[in-house]
């Protein structure tokens, strides 16, 4: 098997691992959880966008207040 035909299996897996633990944290079907994981996914995603601007905002904050 090509690596490119091994990397799509480890991808899969891990997508079918992150279905079950979101569906066994949330007590939801399987079924559920495999539907909304893009949700979750997007959700998470922009709830990390945040955590790093916000942080990067009070990290120049401090700078430029030291410095000032």
């Amino acid at each position: 098997m090509p690596a490119r035909g091994r990397l799509v299996l480890v991808w899969l897996a891990a997508c079918a691992g992150f279905d079950a633990l979101l569906a066994s944290l949330l007590d939801w079907p399987l079924e559920r959880a495999v539907v909304l994981a893009p949700v979750v996914v997007a959700v998470l995603g922009a709830i990390g966008f945040l955590v790093v601007l916000w942080t990067r905002v009070a990290l120049e904050s401090l700078r430029t207040r030291h410095r000032g």
